[in-house]
């Protein structure tokens, strides 16, 4: 029985799912056909697990041992036999602990080289025995020997649970990701129909394995897929070069090599068409901008307000078009549709949902004006610059003002700040207005938020007496981004602060450049969805650049961001992959709306994303106006 010195009941993935596998390990098969003695050149070249530096140990020093050195020499010529007797030999030395360490290491790679899982698996477990080590200890370069050898052994699970651990390891060493994920890939590969979907199945939980799983699904759909086309009786590993080919379908060719194609899923000629098309033209505006972005093809998907079309779009671009990512839909039913059948494929999505209740993570993530980013924006605003601190909310009674308190009383609660007053009205009945205003004149509240539209708010706000005015500040959401209707009740809405999530008189110079840029491109004035595709795609472009850069995957490419100062706010991404936005807020004065810059997600790092410089055509011609912010 192979000795087992990592059980995965110790062992837990990424997303705290732990697998272990209920079938026996088939026996490793020794293909000693496959590395001979005197090896061709290609076959002298270091396999996926092999990322160790020849003639180095792990912590970058020079060997000094004679047979370690020898045995490197050996293993760089192809020579894998004679190898393998060196490096038992030196196991055998007096070494110091880190010589001991490299040793162990090249034994069991070179173990693994000769297609002798089992001896690989042991030797490793021999190590950490000396070693007094258990499996919390195991490293990178251990993990992925172990990641292969099981996978060479049978057991797929944990296999697949190291090459997952390795991937975790190793984000910030160079070709680490690249062989968890090369592995991870050709093991699937290797896999017959039946067992590939169980496999796939146990593994939904786990982004890094669930976004390959997609991948070779994906592949196995493509045209000209052949299912006995399977090499179960050789060393998995042994297509490795395959994966780097221009035009593979993989998790890494499809972004790392040749052209990137990038998915947008739009309504774009139905009653939003006017909405996908302004955010569609943001998009084509980033992409032009950013001069130095890797090339990269969009694929352009119009899916209304139909649900089955979005999820149908993301099917036919994944296994079509081959894409690196999708972006969109902009509607939330059409998002959810669309999200859960790119978490089934693997394909990472940015959608612009707003709602609440969209789940992001798994690939899946959102760049959306959600209630919970305006109430963080008008509660950091008010407490952080204008110094409040005595708050109550005056809400409609429906489900979006239930939402808006929901998230009012958490964001109080998160910086311990009081709630003087919570009273509900009926727009529809004047008497509850009047009843809510008079509770509100006899609170000792310094701000009062009130989540209506302008027209509402404004009769709310009239009925106010003016010593109370002049002690409380009105706060609003996104419904008051509308200057034009604001100025006509100047007077009414004096000193009140509401959000906006673009803000187009912006002094910030990336901004006025984003106006400029888009007039001169577009003949008209950019709105919030134009700004907010070309935030996303500006997002998406970066973590192009990085994938390529570090040979990662995409999705894994966007968590890994630093933040970014974009024309719709200042954003970070969280390991839960939301997409964090510090929105602006807006100060109504008697002859002026007076910005007030966001809580800047960039302080504080070294590495940030800036929008990148784009080129205006002042001579061009302009129509219509800025718009505002559509309820869609």
């Amino acid at each position: 029985m192979i000795l087992r010195l990592i059980l995965l009941a110790a062992l837990c993935s990424a997303t705290s799912a732990c697998f272990s596998s209920s079938e026996k390990p088939k026996p490793a098969r020794v293909t000693d056909m496959t590395y001979r003695e005197e090896a061709s050149p290609s076959e002298a070249q270091p396999l996926p697990w092999e990322i160790w530096r020849p003639f180095m140990d792990l912590e970058g020093h020079k060997l000094s041992n004679s047979s370690l050195i020898y045995g490197d020499e050996l293993r760089q010529s192809g020579r894998n036999k004679s190898a393998l007797d060196t490096y038992i030999k030196a196991s055998k030395e007096s070494l110091l602990p880190r010589e001991a360490e490299a040793a162990a290491l090249r034994l069991s790679g070179q173990y693994l080289v000769l297609d002798q899982a089992d001896k690989a698996l042991s030797s490793v477990g021999a190590y950490f025995r000396r070693r007094g080590l258990n499996e919390a200890n195991v490293g990178l370069e251990f993990g992925l020997i172990l990641a292969f050898s099981f996978g060479r052994s049978g057991d797929i699970n944990q296999s697949l649970a190291w090459f997952a651990r390795a991937n975790t390891q190793a984000q910030r060493i160079p070709g680490g990701v690249h062989a968890a994920t090369v592995g991870a890939l050709l093991l699937l590969r290797s896999l017959p129909a039946d067992k590939f979907e169980s496999v796939a199945n146990k593994w939904r939980a786990d982004q890094f394995v669930n976004q390959l799983v997609g991948r070779e699904r994906a592949r196995r759909a493509a045209l000209g897929y052949d299912q006995d086309d399977i090499r179960s009786e050789q060393p998995f590993w042994l297509g490795a070069a395959e994966i780097n080919e221009p035009g593979q379908q993989g998790a890494i060719s499809s972004v790392v090599d040749g052209e990137t194609k990038l998915g947008v899923i739009l309504s774009l000629s139905d009653r939003f068409g006017a909405l996908g098309r302004d955010t569609r033209q943001g998009i084509d505006l980033a992409l032009e901008a950013n001069v130095d972005a890797p090339k990269i093809k969009i694929e352009a998907r119009d899916v209304g307000v139909d649900t089955a079309a979005a999820s149908a779009a993301v099917r036919e671009l994944v296994a079509g078009s081959n894409v690196a990512m999708i972006i969109g839909p902009l509607l939330t039913e059409a998002s959810v549709a669309a999200a859960g059948t790119a978490r089934e494929l693997g394909v990472p999505i940015l959608s612009f949902s707003k709602s609440e209740s969209f789940n992001t993570g798994q690939g899946v993530f959102r760049l959306g004006l959600t209630t919970t980013s305006q109430i963080e924006a008008l509660v950091n605003a008010a407490y952080g610059d204008y110094k409040l601190t005595r708050f109550a909310i005056v809400y409609p009674q429906t489900a979006a003002g239930s939402e808006y308190l929901e998230a009012f009383r958490a964001k109080l609660a998160e910086l311990n700040l009081p709630m003087i007053l919570e009273i509900s009205y009926s727009s529809s009945d004047e008497s509850s207005m009047l009843e809510a205003v008079q509770r509100l004149e006899s609170s000792t509240a310094e701000a009062v938020l009130i989540p209506d539209t302008i027209e509402v708010s404004t009769k709310l706000l009239s009925n106010i007496a003016p010593a109370l005015k002049r002690r409380m500040r009105p706060l609003g959401t996104a419904l008051w981004d509308n200057p034009s209707k604001i100025a006509h009740s100047q007077a009414v809405f004096d000193r009140a602060i509401f959000v906006t999530p673009f803000f187009a008189n912006s002094a910030r110079p990336v901004v006025q450049q984003f106006v400029e840029s888009y007039r001169g491109r577009f003949k008209t004035a950019p709105n919030f969805l134009a700004a907010q595709g070309f935030d996303a795609a500006t997002l998406v472009i970066n973590a192009i650049k990085r994938s390529k850069q570090e040979r990662i995957p995409l999705a894994q490419a966007l968590t890994q961001l630093p933040p970014y100062d974009g024309v719709t706010g200042a954003v970070s991404i969280d390991t839960q992959a939301e997409v964090r936005r510090a929105l602006y807020v807006v100060e109504v004065t008697p002859t002026m709306f007076q910005e007030k810059m966001p809580l800047k997600a960039t302080e504080g790092y070294n590495e940030v994303i800036t929008a990148p410089n784009m080129a205006a055509d002042e001579t061009a011609p302009l129509e219509g106006d800025q718009k505002v912010l559509s309820g869609y």
